[in-house]
């Protein structure tokens, strides 16, 4: 009887701690993943020269969060749900586990002035601040031409 429920107690040992594994930037890399909207990612943070801003542009209400599917070098983004509207198509460079270049994929839709824009200064840095639960935090900075750093704080959640 004894070994019986040294048994149960040992395989319920087994699966609640390979339930429980911690995520880590690999998680992120392919997969199906939603941005949820945020106050953190309304704002921007601007560093230019030795000054400071932040920026807080009018958001569109409808949005509540994008769909992301990613492949390990590109993703497309959806407004709200797969399928609505147009998706937005990028290329994804790894700098490292945790840290990629974001760009727009030009190849696959026309860019607006905006993203033409960020490609041209380099495409968008993002870099993981902390992983909790089965979203990662992370910040996403974009360093102009001029020298112009803006960022922005967000977070990606695993479905």
């Amino acid at each position: 009887m004894k070994k019986i429920a040294l048994l149960i107690f040992s395989i319920l040992l087994i699966s609640i701690t390979t339930t429980a594994q911690e995520l880590t930037c690999a998680d992120f890399k392919i997969g199906q993943f939603y941005i949820p909207e945020t106050k953190e990612m309304a704002k921007y943070t601007i560093v230019s020269n030795d000054s400071i801003s932040e920026y807080t542009p009018e958001r569109d209400s409808i949005i509540k969060k994008y769909i992301v599917i990613r492949e390990e070098n590109t993703q497309i983004e959806w407004i709200n749900e797969i399928g609505s509207g147009n998706p937005e198509y990028e290329k994804i460079e790894w700098i490292d586990d945790c840290t990629y270049r974001l760009t727009y994929d030009s190849s696959k839709y026309e860019l607006d002035e905006g993203k033409k824009w960020i490609n041209e200064n380099n495409g968008i840095i993002v870099s993981k601040i902390k992983i909790e639960h089965n979203c990662l935090f992370y910040t996403a900075t974009i360093t102009t031409n001029e020298g112009k750093k803006i960022s922005q704080d967000g977070i990606i959640c695993k479905n």
